[in-house]
């Protein structure tokens, strides 16, 4: 009787493996996976499953951080029937990321499909590469200056809360949560929120909703398969939460088509001759005649520019805040040059103040190090890659690049725990590995917005350092990460402000 309950469950695990991911790994797979550095005590099929099920989600950096160390910063194993291969070392991650024909992400992405569908962040091949060469115009910096007054506007708002705390001790993250999102809300669709807004609160708490429910699925190897998570209740409440989604995002680009609609029956015959600030939305609505996009294209873009910049930007301030609370000497360092140059005065950040702040540029770059918002990405194989030492990964493999350790590998970094900005100083830098450094990923699938996110994370700590001085009741080394979407803290984070003047 034993011996049937246990096919069974073999069999259905089988069963859930193919159906979730579509194949099983060849005998030459699995010959050219198993010389690759790695574990070789883990039972194949499932690797270090069961090891990792006893874990809490705030042990897994550290366990893979250490087995980086043990196998010289990269390593492979099975994971449930799947060959996955770990990365930490710029060579590597180099020959991965630089790579033009694997460029499709890793099936954890495919736990989003539902809410962005075949956007920018999920789509591969000639269908992404003809989406981002559409998209990038609209990152242009001479685009981006128009979004200076709204970033400048929300940070303002933040540091007025951030004041009314009156030095107690209080999570930063939920204040700069909602003003990251006002800032995104307001380029991506041209909406400001509004908190007595009952759609905009709606739509605020449902992205929230939606991510929780997404990160619970990715570490529950047992909801992978499609037909298995629709029939629990999270897949129940995650499909009623993409529909609300969809639905804010639909009623909007109606309320932008009608708009344009009516402006050109008043004589604008281009995108060019619109009345008012342009925003992400309109330029694709302008552009959905030429380039042949449904409503349904235009949605699932702007469904993905929502998601890749709604927690990115005020997680990696979070970290920073703490950063700068530990380290009061660059705290002081990176007031005085924002005191250089705007004096006394509380204006505007300009674009031309944003050149000028060289060294806050090098705190954020090394908090991006030390606490990448985003600690991994991940990549599938569609053809072999040969390492740099001779070695292959089969097509099939599941990629993952740690930002977290590849910013810790001691061969870049010297010290690599401690805090230290001036690793960014141009002297410094130009002689380091161009891949050893990558918050926003590398190669042709790099972030496309990383230029929006820099200006927003300088005009956001140019606001709070001028108003605002920063300690914590909390220390760092007392904090667990956990790697999840973003990369959050396993307890919550607070900080305490006092006004500078």
């Amino acid at each position: 009787m034993i011996a049937v309950i246990i096919s069974i469950v073999v069999c259905l695990v089988a069963f859930m493996f193919v159906r979730s991911h579509g194949q099983i790994p060849s005998w030459r797979t699995i010959t050219l996976f198993n010389k690759l550095p790695g574990p070789k005590d883990e039972p194949f099929f499932f690797g270090p499953i069961f090891k990792m099920i006893k874990m809490e989600l705030d042990d897994i950096v550290p366990w893979l951080h250490n087995e980086f160390k043990k196998y010289d910063w990269y390593w492979a194993s099975w994971f449930m029937g799947q060959p996955g291969f770990f990365i930490a070392d710029p060579d590597v991650a180099e020959v991965i990321l630089t790579n033009t024909k694997n460029i499709s992400k890793g099936p954890d992405y495919d736990v989003l499909r539902k809410w962005l569908r075949d956007g920018l962040i999920h789509s591969s091949g000639e269908k992404w590469r003809s989406r981002r060469k559409m998209l990038t115009p609209s990152f242009h910096f001479k685009i981006l200056d128009n979004n200076l007054e709204c970033m400048n506007r929300n940070w303002r708002k933040v540091v007025d809360q951030f004041l009314e705390t009156n030095g107690t001790p209080f999570e930063p993250l939920r204040i700069m949560g909602r003003g990251a999102l006002g800032i995104i809300c307001e380029t991506a669709m041209g909406i400001e929120l509004d908190d007595d807004d009952a759609r905009c609160k709606e739509y605020i708490n449902t992205v929230k909703s939606t991510l929780e429910e997404a990160i619970n699925r990715v570490m529950n190897p047992l909801l992978k398969a499609d037909f298995v998570y629709n029939l629990t209740p999270a897949g129940r409440r995650y499909n009623k939460y993409v529909e609300i989604l969809h639905s804010f995002t639909e009623k909007v680009i109606k309320e932008k088509k009608a708009a344009f609609a009516e402006q050109k029956a008043s004589g604008a015959t281009d995108y060019s001759e619109i009345e008012g600030k342009k925003v992400f939305l309109d330029l694709l609505i302008s552009l959905a005649e030429k380039e042949n996009l449904s409503d349904e294209d235009i949605r699932e873009e702007v469904d993905a520019f929502m998601f890749g910049g709604h927690d990115t930007t005020s997680t990696a301030l979070q970290w920073l805040l703490m950063h700068l609370a530990e380290n009061p000497e660059v705290q002081e360092r990176a007031y005085a040059e924002q005191v250089e140059i705007f004096g006394n005065s509380d204006r505007d950040v300009t674009k031309d103040d944003l050149a000028k702040m060289q060294y806050l540029e090098q705190v954020i770059k090394e908090s991006l190090r030390l606490s990448p918002s985003v600690p991994s990405i991940a990549r599938s194989l569609v053809e072999d890659i040969r390492l740099p030492n001779g070695l292959t990964v089969p097509s099939g493999t599941k990629l993952s690049v740690s930002m977290y350790s590849l910013h810790r590998n001691p061969n870049y970094w010297p010290d690599p725990e401690v805090f230290r900005p001036e690793r960014f100083s141009p002297e410094e830098s130009k002689n380091r590995h161009p891949y050893s450094y990558i918050p926003f990923s590398a190669g042709p699938r790099n972030c496309i917005g990383q230029k929006f996110a820099m200006m927003e994370m300088k005009i956001g700590a140019s606001t709070i350092l001028r108003s605002c001085k920063i300690t914590s009741p909390m220390k760092l080394a007392d904090i667990k990460v956990k790697m999840l979407v973003v990369l959050e803290a396993n307890v919550p984070i607070k900080v305490n402000i006092t006004p500078r003047n």
